[in-house]
């Protein structure tokens, strides 16, 4: 077992590498990918599927001055919202990545996906409430962006459209070219977020946790 945990943690080390490396724009396909499947749009009747009393007026408390303000308001937002009935489709997507993940890693160890499973702690059960997890902050979002109508002006994705681009370009390694003429989409996805964290934290108080 210590063996098959050291070859594990040397194989997750570089599959951290090599997703942070390989980009679309090089035509490489990511080892999590599952038969280039995409996540379904959400429709607005699994957006209402959201029940949040509130997500504004809320006093969130941070671990200490350095805490991110948007993660925890997010954090804290989350943890008042609730799903009344998941989406089948979008939870079975998250778990099909999750679990060609651990597939990659089992094939490159040289043991079998349940044994690598066991070696990490992971069960089937934990990969469903992941992918879960993940739909649900999914559906929160859309749910606040729809309820408060937050959008982007057509000045604001003409101004940040290249400082985002270039985020791109430096962390993914994506070409300007590439991101102009194929992923402006995400580009402005990735406004519409910040402007709603914005938003949450604009809207909300914070104070430093006092067991600091």
């Amino acid at each position: 077992m210590r063996i098959i945990l050291k070859r594990i943690g040397v194989l997750l080390a570089a599959l951290l590498l090599s997703l942070a490396v390989v980009s679309c724009a090089k035509k490489e396909k990511s080892p999590t990918d599952t038969d280039n499947e995409t996540l379904a749009a959400y429709t607005p009747e699994q957006i209402g599927l959201v029940r949040l009393d509130a997500y504004t007026g809320l006093t969130v408390e941070l671990e200490n001055t350095d805490s991110s303000k948007g993660e925890a308001v997010w954090e804290a937002v989350l943890a008042r919202a609730e799903v009344v009935t998941y989406p089948e489709e979008q939870v079975a997507y998250y778990r099909k990545q999750s679990q060609a993940k651990y597939r990659y890693l089992a094939e490159r160890a040289d043991v079998s996906y349940e044994e690598m499973l066991s070696a990490l702690g992971v069960t089937e059960e934990s990969l469903l409430e992941e992918a879960r997890q993940m739909v649900k902050g999914d559906l929160v979002y859309r749910y606040i962006v729809q309820d408060t109508g937050i959008a982007l002006t057509d000045a604001e994705k003409a101004e940040l459209f290249d400082r985002y681009a270039e985020k791109y370009v430096s962390e993914y390694g994506y070409t300007k070219e590439y991101v102009t003429e194929h992923l402006s989409e995400h580009v402005y996805d990735s406004m519409l977020y910040d402007k709603t964290m914005q938003y949450l934290i604009d809207r909300n108080t914070f104070a430093v946790s006092q067991a600091q």
